[in-house]
């Protein structure tokens, strides 16, 4: 039987959903959809009103409940809720770190994925609550139309179906179907709480525009990179170049290369443009290499020897050609810039909104409170002082 992936299935479901479901899911558009911050999949379990002697069915069936943490828009939340998809993680990094420092990793990797679990379950929440009262009663029959909508399309009797997305993903074809139609709601509640943002000023483009002049810079550069065969060429190389200016004939550069540096690196150059970022932007995986390469310019166009990987290298500046700037009347240019400020402030929107349902919202005890509960599980479960009880 062909393997049911959870993502083919979200991919294909949003592409079918708006036939079957008239307005119910629209497409975002991508610049929208860089708006929505999922920072964890949108778990649904029994508790949200799943079809009845329906669970959910995972690998650890007939594992003890742990503690309740707390309580999150009046629905309970247990310690295996946040601490089960970490178990692999926790146990790698006790086994990787002493009693202090695994306490210090596990609490902050703890505490991420419990706000993240918070603040997911009270957008969902939050999302519910701004549904259209005559699509609420509908939400059910909705799920059924989409569970069955995905078992027809997935080219399998219900029966292998159901099995295949239980056995994979832990979820009944309607949890699934739940899961996905939820996952919509809070996608839309969040574009209107970036819409909320408001409009980009002509002022704030000119700004914008006077603080990233030189990232609108028209032209082009390339460097040369020398990968000497020994430090014995290092000091005739310098001497060869001590003349070098960027746009001098090539060939000078490729002969250079072709007598001291490695067939892997002598004559390769690197092109660039001055609107994806200047010589102060450019990324070299070698830190002291990268700096060295940042402050060439036409005066100083041959960087230090830096030793990389026990190798001596040098970069140099072959070309560099520069004009005027785009001017802010370019109709392309305020675009990118509108464009620019708007992601700014509907991210801005988003954080706030975020903020504000983590400090209003229904939670009880504290998320101080809460991660203090995990820990004393974590730390008995998998502290480094206990090895014998890791994994159990």
């Amino acid at each position: 039987m062909p393997r049911i992936s959870l993502r083919a299935i979200s991919s294909r479901i949003v592409q079918l959903l708006p036939f079957a479901i008239c307005g119910l899911i629209s497409s975002c558009q991508s610049q929208q959809q860089s708006l929505v911050l999922d920072d964890y999949r949108l778990r649904l379990t029994s508790e949200y009103g799943g079809p009845a002697g329906e669970s959910l069915a995972g690998g650890d069936e007939g594992q003890p409940v742990d503690c309740l943490v707390g309580h999150v828009a009046g629905r309970p939340m247990y310690a295996h809720d946040i601490l089960d998809p970490m178990r692999d993680e926790l146990s790698a990094v006790a086994a990787q770190s002493g009693l202090a420092q695994f306490r210090k990793e596990a609490q902050q990797r703890v505490q991420q994925r419990l706000e993240g679990e918070i603040l997911n379950r009270l957008l969902i929440e939050e999302a519910a609550l701004q549904r259209d009262p005559e699509k609420s009663a509908q939400f059910n029959d909705q799920v059924q139309m989409v569970a069955e909508l995905l078992s027809r399309n997935s080219g399998m009797s219900d029966a292998d179906f159901r099995r295949k997305v239980l056995d994979e993903n832990g979820v009944t074809p309607a949890e699934l179907a739940k899961d996905l139609l939820v996952q919509e709601e809070v996608r839309k509640y969040q574009l209107t709480q970036a819409a909320a943002a408001g409009d980009v000023t002509w002022k704030d483009i000119e700004r914008l525009y006077a603080r990233q002049l030189e990232s609108f810079d028209q032209g082009s550069f390339t460097l040369a990179r020398f990968e000497l065969e020994s430090e014995s060429g290092i000091e005739p190389l310098r001497e060869a170049l001590s003349s070098w200016n960027p746009g001098d004939n090539p060939s000078v550069l490729e002969s250079l290369g072709a007598k001291y540096a490695s067939p892997r690196s002598g004559g390769l150059w690197l092109s660039y443009d001055f609107e994806d970022g200047g010589l102060p932007e450019v990324t070299f995986g070698v830190p002291e290499l990268q700096s060295a390469v940042r402050a060439l310019s036409m005066d100083s166009p041959v960087t230090p020897v830096v030793s990389v990987n026990g190798r001596p290298w040098l970069v140099v500046l072959r070309t560099f050609e520069r004009a005027n700037p785009s001017d802010l009347w370019d109709p392309d240019v305020q675009e990118r810039l509108r464009s620019a400020l708007q992601a700014e402030q509907q991210r801005r929107a988003l954080t706030a909104n975020r903020r504000a349902l983590i400090n209003n919202g229904d939670l009880s005890p504290s998320p101080n409170e809460m991660l203090r509960r995990l820990l004393e599980v974590v730390y008995n479960r998998h502290a480094p002082a206990s090895t014998d009880e890791i994994d159990s």
